[in-house]
């Protein structure tokens, strides 16, 4: 992966947009981004990860502040990055989740976060994608590493393997875990011991189920477990004998079974004996009883026989009088159709004396009636006609009356609006010539207002001018103070350098000054020694004062450029009459546009009576034409109306209306047709009536009855016939049934009647002992089959417990050994492991460059040995002196000595990673800041190291506030931090 340009917008301190031009800057391989504490050095850092993974480091990233506070609100916060990976040249471009003004109305709105992926092809940049997820994959697959992996190895954060360096093998897990997946070591020792609990659960289950088994044995044989075989001891090694105890249980349970065998057999042959005694009585006693009821019957049916004799007669009249039945049936019917008729005939004469006024019916009179309803029928229509008329003849003459009314106040409205209309167009060019001079006077006003607030900034800003420049000129004071107390103490030093020399010296060893192995009069210091700590700490404040001159001046300056922009825009007025020309200003602009604000309502109100104006002529036209058109439909219609009341008056004669003349005509003609055709039927059904009752007295006489009220009288009902002709066939059956009863063989000859009830109860008894015993038979029976089962079961679960604790005890053994316990003498994890041979990677890696650094002296050591207490061991990490042939522990080292380890193991860590990750070449590496623990010589060492790292066409850089730095490295980015937000140089 390869940096070529990024362009930062409205992100962190910058509020503008600033690009670095990275294939400029690091021509050599190495530059250096450069700029006071807090300018945003580190910033451009962070905007690399976030167009790469849409976040940012550290605990800047857990903020999710990105966006600028200096920047403006119109300016969207973006991060654009060209970079080559995998052999494509990319632009990605990413906008974080931002607030915006809104496009209509006032107030804010959310815009979503976007992220566009673009690959440089020969036709130019061409989309790869536009969605965030979509997008974030292509990158994360390029890359190889994600971003805690890339934040490590590319960034390389000298303050995190710092403490690294420092940090007791628990925390320095914690690092590794995200640089190497262990994950699936982790899933290796979370499926062991969900393997150990789930074989303990087993065990336990198996356990539990022989208890049950048990348990069950001993309640089928309803016996005691024995204390040895209690539940919490069976299955455990060294536990009473199971199959011992089950087997006596079984032959108890088997002599039992023989025994209870042996007694239902005696109780079923004796329950047998008494049953078939018992069945024999009840068949003599049953015929006795037979041969009782039938004597009672004979008895019964005898008596009730004198009863019999008046059903008899009656059912043969009614038998006699049943043929009978059609003829008196059809002299019924015509005598009661005779009466009906005559009922009829009268009820019609009546009706006909209330409308005949006198005159006899006849079928002429009928037919004239009828004629004459007709007539005026056909002239209801003409009615219906005349009654529409009537109210519209009204309606009209209404209608009329009110047209004139509106065509005469229209003629007066419409005299009055020429004068109206001229008012309103004077008003509207009077207010369109206020609008017309409104930008030349909101000009003059907004001028004013810009001219008051820069004189008003200008007088404040006058004031922290003052106080900026002294704070400028105190800071400077105090760097000059600084420099003067870092050369004394370097004076001093020098002056002791001898003394600090002969510190060092060692009886027997080389001198570095003269190279002799005798010292025989080393220096001594002349007063309280000065060594390197004094002189580093000396310029570390230094360098502290002269940063804060130069800010302190930079700000001094940033405020008199802006004094002198203000006062320009002020002008040479003085205040007061700013003021005043502001305030002149705004009034006129105030009446200025109240006049102007006229100019909607004013040509609103004029179309309003131009529009009333045409209305008006429209309506008052149209209202004259329909006066017309309805003044001759009235006429007309008045005529016809007339014409229609004569023809109508001349024929309803004296009945109200021609409705009421058809009623009363066509109700006379019906009744007259009723009297005649009632008068006919009567006469009819008078004849048909007398032909039946001939008929039915001469069949009546036939059949023996005296005349026809005599065989009616007779005539029984179907179901009453039915019902005695029933009764009597009933009788004379049941007395042929009683009497073959009586008859029958096995009813003669019956000896005395026995005891049944003895007999019941003595079998009853027999046949409850049988049933105890074969109930006591099939317990013995189930419980013997139970307990062979019981047995089959219990000889499985042993076999089972014992695979299952073999099982337990593999599994758990292994469980322990991968989590740091049992036969793991080193306590050491198994992702421990792997982390800490990948800690020995990294240590082999790291000790050549520190080993450069450090002058050939130190080594990186990896060891697994347990930490203090007996902790867990695997990620110990020294330091092998070989200056004195000791292994130190990292947290002896100084200042100077632990920036170069924490690189050396940075760039080791960088290096492993890298290898791991598929070998994914990292062309560009920074470093973030560090150098300022080290000194002259320790500087050269780290540079040296720098400039291999470049070598292959790598590029290094290096992030720093120092100026030594920036006197090293002559290609540098610089980062201007000021009051409105940090900016790049040049």
């Amino acid at each position: 992966m390869r940096l070529h340009r990024l362009a930062v917008t409205a992100f962190g301190p910058f509020a503008g947009t600033e690009t670095v031009d990275l294939d400029t800057v690091a021509g050599d391989g190495l530059f250096l981004l450069w700029g006071p504490t807090g300018s945003g050095k580190t910033t451009l850092l962070d905007a690399v990860v976030f167009a790469l993974y849409g976040t940012v480091p550290g605990a800047r990233g857990e903020e999710k502040r990105l966006r600028s506070d200096h920047a403006d609100a119109a300016t969207r916060t973006e991060v654009a990055c060209e970079l080559t990976l995998g052999g494509e040249r990319l632009l990605v471009t990413r906008r974080p989740e931002q607030s915006r003004p809104k496009r209509r109305g006032t107030g804010l709105t959310v815009e979503q976060a976007r992220l566009t992926v673009q690959r440089l092809t020969g036709d130019g940049w061409e989309p790869v994608s536009t969605r965030i997820d979509e997008g974030s994959e292509y990158l994360r697959t390029r890359v190889g590493l994600d971003v805690h992996q890339f934040c490590q190895v590319v960034l390389l954060p000298q303050g995190d393997f710092a403490r690294f360096l420092r940090a007791e093998p628990e925390r320095r897990a914690d690092l590794l875990r995200t640089l190497f997946d262990v994950g699936r070591f982790a899933r290796v020792e979370d499926w062991l011991a969900g393997e150990r609990r789930a074989a303990e659960e087993a065990l336990r289950g198996e356990r539990l189920h022989l208890s049950t088994l048990l348990a069950r044995v001993a309640q089928t044989a309803d016996e005691d477990v024995p204390e040895e075989l209690a539940p919490e001891l069976v299955g455990a090694r060294g536990s009473g004998p199971v199959g011992e105890w089950v087997g006596g249980v079984r032959s108890r349970a088997a002599s039992e079974l023989a025994a209870a065998d042996r007694a239902a057999a005696a109780a079923a042959t004796a329950a047998t004996a008494a049953t078939q005694a018992l069945a024999t009585a009840r068949a003599v006693d049953d015929r006795h009883a037979r041969r009782a009821r039938a004597e009672e019957e004979l008895a019964r049916l005898r008596a009730a026989e004198p009863g019999l004799a008046p059903v008899r007669a009656r059912l043969a009249a009614g038998r006699a009088a049943e043929v009978l039945r059609d003829v008196l049936e059809a002299a019924g019917r015509a005598a009661l159709e005779a009466e009906r008729c005559a009922r009829a005939s009268a009820a019609a004469r009546s009706a006909w004396a209330a409308t005949g006024h006198g005159v006899d019916p006849d079928r002429d009179l009928a037919r004239r009636l009828r004629d004459d309803a007709a007539e005026a029928r056909a002239l209801q229509p003409e009615a219906l006609r005349a009654a529409e008329l009537a109210p519209r003849v009204t309606g009209l003459a209404e209608e009329i009356a009110r047209l004139g009314r509106r065509c005469t106040t229209a003629e007066v409205s419409a005299a009055e609006l020429p004068a109206l209309v001229a008012a309103e167009q004077e008003r509207v060019e009077a207010a369109a010539g206020a609008a017309a001079r409104m930008p030349a006077r909101t000009a003059v006003a907004e001028a004013a207002r810009a001219a008051l607030a820069a004189g008003r900034d200008a007088e404040h800003l006058a004031a922290a001018l003052t106080e900026a420049q002294a704070a400028a000129a105190a800071a400077r004071d105090r760097w000059l103070t600084a420099r003067e107390a870092l050369l004394d103490v370097r004076a001093r030093r020098l002056d002791g350098m001898a003394a600090e020399l002969a510190a060092g010296l060692v009886e027997g060893e080389d001198c570095p000054v003269c190279g002799s192995a005798e010292h025989p009069r080393p220096a001594t210091p002349g007063g309280r020694p000065v060594g390197a700590g004094d002189e580093e700490r000396a310029r570390a404040a230094a360098d502290r004062a002269e940063a804060a001159a130069a800010t302190a001046a930079t700000a001094a300056e940033e405020r008199a450029r802006e004094l002198a922009v203000l006062r320009a825009r002020a002008g040479d007025r003085p205040l007061p009459e700013l003021a005043a020309a502001a305030a002149e200003a705004e009034r006129g602009l105030a009446a200025l546009a109240a006049a102007a604000g006229e100019l909607p309502a004013a040509r609103a109100r004029l179309d309003g009576s131009l529009a009333r104006r045409d209305e008006l002529a429209r309506r008052l036209a149209a209202d004259r034409e329909q006066l017309g058109r309805r003044t001759a439909e009235r006429a007309a219609q008045e005529a016809e109306l007339t014409a229609l009341a004569a023809r109508l008056d001349a024929v309803r004669g004296e009945d109200p209306d021609l409705e009421s003349r058809v009623r009363r005509l066509s109700a006379a003609a019906e009744r007259c047709e009723a009297v005649l055709d009632a008068e006919a039927e009567e006469s009819r059904a008078r004849a048909v009536a007398e032909q039946a009752r001939r008929v039915a007295g001469q069949r009546a006489t036939a059949a023996g009855f005296a005349d026809v009220p005599a065989a009616a009288g007779a005539l029984l009902d179907p179901a009453e016939l039915a019902a005695l002709d029933g009764r009597v066939a009933a009788h004379e059956q049941a007395l042929a049934a009683v009497r073959a009863t009586l008859a029958a063989p096995e009813l003669a000859d019956l000896g005395p009647r026995p005891d049944v009830a003895a007999l019941e109860t003595r079998c009853a008894g027999l046949t409850g002992a049988r049933e105890e015993s074969v109930a006591a038979l099939d317990r013995a029976r189930r419980r013997s089959a139970d307990l062979d089962l019981l047995a089959g079961d219990l000889v499985a679960a042993e076999v089972r417990l014992d695979e299952r604790r073999a099982v337990a005890e593999q599994v758990t053994g292994l469980a322990d050994l991968v989590n740091g316990r049992g036969a793991n003498t080193l306590r050491m994890r198994l992702q421990s492991f792997v982390l800490a041979a990948r800690l020995e990677q990294v240590a082999a890696v790291a000790s050549r460059r520190l080993l450069e650094m450090s002058g050939n002296r130190y080594t990186f050591r990896h060891s697994d040995a347990l930490g203090r207490n007996g902790a867990r061991g695997g990620l110990g990490l020294d330091v092998f002196d070989e200056y004195t042939g000791t292994l130190r522990p990292t947290k002896t080292l100084s200042g100077g000595e632990s920036f170069m380890a924490s690189l050396a193991l940075a760039l080791g860590l960088a290096d492993v990673v890298t290898a791991e990750s598929g070998g994914i070449q990292m062309d560009t590496l920074f470093v973030d800041e560090g150098f300022g623990t080290l000194d002259a010589r320790a500087l050269d060492s780290v540079m040296g190291v720098l400039d291999e790292l470049r070598r292959g066409g790598r590029t290094v850089g290096l992030i720093s506030h120092l100026e030594e730095l920036r006197q090293r490295i002559p290609t540098t980015v610089e980062v201007l931090a000021g009051r409105h937000g940090s900016r790049l140089a040049g």
